[in-house]
C-alpha cells in the first residue's frame, strides 16, 4: 500500500492527461467523427421514439422470445431483419457530469495500473522495464473492456479500430508518465 502511496503523483497526472487525450481525440480530433452516422428519417424515427413512450433502455430487434423461435412467424422475422440496437437514455447527456465520470474512470484504471505496477517491479527499476510493463497492462486494460461486447452487439470495425488505436495512445501515455516517475 506504501508503494501505491508513493505514486499518487503519477496516477493524478496520468488521470489528467488521459482526460485530455480522450478529449482530444473525441472533440478535436477527426477519427471519431465517422463513428456514428445520422439516420436517413431522423424526424420520423424521433417521432416514432416519442409515440412509443419506451421507457430508457437497450432494445434490440427483432426481439423474438426464445420459445418462439420455432414458430414460422418467428423465423421469417428473425431472418427478414433488420437487426440491431436502440439505445434510448434516460435524459439529455449532461456533458459536466459525463466529464466527472470520465475523469473517476481514468483514476480508478489507473489506481489499478498502479497498483499492479507496484506488484511487478521494484523502486528503481528502469525507464525501459517500467515503461513496458506498465504500458502493457495500460494498453490492455484500454483496448479490451468492451470487446465481448462487440462481439454480440457490433459496431462498424472503423469504429472498434479507432477505439483500440485510442487505447493504445492511453496505454502508451500510462506507461511514459510512470517510467519517467517511477520511485
Amino acid at each position: 500500500m506504501s508503494a501505491l502511496i508513493g505514486l499518487w503523483l503519477p496516477i493524478v497526472i496520468t488521470t489528467v492527461v488521459l482526460f485530455f487525450a480522450s478529449f482530444l481525440a473525441w472533440a478535436i480530433s477527426p477519427h471519431h467523427k465517422p463513428d456514428v452516422r445520422k439516420w436517413p428519417d431522423e424526424d420520423r424515427l424521433l417521432e416514432f421514439i416519442r409515440a412509443s413512450d419506451a421507457p430508457p433502455g437497450e432494445y434490440l430487434f427483432p426481439m423474438i422470445d426464445e420459445k418462439d423461435m420455432k414458430e414460422d412467424w418467428a423465423k421469417q422475422r428473425y431472418a427478414a431483419g433488420p437487426w440491431g440496437m436502440v439505445n434510448v437514455w434516460p435524459a439529455q447527456p449532461n456533458m459536466g457530469a459525463n466529464m466527472v465520470k470520465t475523469v473517476l474512470f481514468f483514476l480508478i484504471v489507473t489506481i489499478v495500473i498502479a497498483h499492479l505496477g507496484t506488484l511487478t517491479l521494484p523502486a528503481g527499476a528502469s525507464f525501459e522495464r517500467v515503461f513496458h510493463i506498465v504500458g502493457l497492462i495500460a494498453v490492455l486494460a484500454h483496448t479490451t473492456g468492451g470487446i465481448c461486447r462487440e462481439i454480440w452487439f457490433t459496431r462498424p470495425l472503423r469504429a472498434k479500430v479507432m477505439d483500440v488505436v485510442d487505447g493504445v495512445v492511453y496505454g502508451l501515455i500510462t506507461g511514459l508518465t510512470f517510467a519517467l516517475m517511477w520511485p
